[in-house]
């Protein structure tokens, strides 16, 4: 069976779920009396699970009721033959637009977005609206522009002090570039195209805009992370601030990524680059292919089965 958008959304979110636990394919495999190979399959969507092997997943990475929900509803629509994925505001917009009564073309006529963007935007998971795709859409679908927003997951990660937050969005619709700070997972660094800088993508990605749109000023960008992802040798989520240029007084660390494609953390000490690992590793001249020095890290660890806040 082919690979449909959906089925390969479900295995990465089970990856994801795995990767923030304690255990590994083999054990999964065990718990579920498959090959290790059959996990792997199912991780990348060429087959999915039975709703008793789902059960069973979610028992044994401790999913909270929410993650089984959804989940099980990924699985459901799979089973029922669908093969894309309707996000929040894919389900937001259709339902407005039907209520307003009018399709696609009108719509268009109405706003001043094409026909095709309309048909992207509703029926895309991963496309996302632009702020002035929202603020042309809302009056007329009888929409607050507050709603579209959080529909669209476009709330603003802020700075206060130290920590890195979720902020509400602003009342203009604008970014406050002084107080904005992009947040990648890490495997979106493979995302960045060819010739763009890091941190003109992780801008345009924090404003959810579908072109390159404006180069912002970027201070640095925070990169969220499994702890395992990066072989830190400790459980738990990460957060890596890294900037373009090390200011002065800083410790020399770096987060790079080497030959194998894995992204990794290192630190200078007495003239040599020692990977963070258990114990440390010293890396040859020309081991990271790229690298961004580190500001902070801040790593919250987690027990097994659990969450940082628990």
């Amino acid at each position: 069976m082919a690979v449909t958008p959906l089925r390969m959304k479900l295995g990465e979110k089970i990856r994801k779920y795995l990767l923030g636990s304690q255990l590994r394919q083999r054990d999964l495999a065990a718990a579920l009396d498959i090959s290790c190979s059959a996990v792997s399959q199912m991780l990348s969507g060429k087959i999915v699970p039975q709703q008793d092997q789902l059960e069973v997943i979610c028992d044994k990475l401790a999913l909270t009721r929410d993650q089984m929900l959804e989940l099980t509803s990924m699985l459901t629509c799979i089973r029922n033959g669908q093969k894309t994925l309707r996000s929040k505001f894919n389900q937001l917009f259709a339902a407005a637009r039907r209520e307003r009564g009018v399709d696609a073309q009108q719509l268009a006529n109405l706003t001043g977005v094409s026909c095709s963007r309309l048909q992207l935007l509703e029926n895309c998971f991963d496309a996302t609206p632009t702020l002035e795709e929202i603020n042309r859409l809302a009056p007329v679908l009888s929409c607050s522009p507050e709603d579209m927003l959080l529909a669209a997951g476009m709330a603003r990660p802020v700075v206060q002090g130290d920590n890195v937050q979720l902020g509400e969005p602003a009342v203009d619709y604008q970014m406050t570039s002084s107080k904005m700070l992009p947040v990648l997972d890490l495997a979106q660094l493979n995302e960045c195209p060819p010739g763009e800088s890091l941190f003109s993508y992780a801008a345009r990605k924090a404003l959810r805009q579908t072109g390159y749109g404006a180069d912002l000023p970027v201070p640095a960008v925070a990169i969220a992370a499994n702890c395992r992802e990066l072989k830190l040798g400790v459980g738990g989520e990460v957060l890596v601030l890294v900037a373009a240029e090390r200011p002065q007084g800083f410790r020399e660390i770096e987060l790079f990524r080497d030959r194998t494609g894995q992204f990794r953390l290192r630190e200078r000490r007495r003239g040599c680059w020692k990977v963070f690992q258990l114990p440390p590793v010293t890396t040859p001249a020309g081991y990271a292919l790229w690298s961004l020095p580190v500001l902070e890290l801040i790593i919250r660890p987690v027990r097994p089965g659990g969450s940082p806040e628990d």
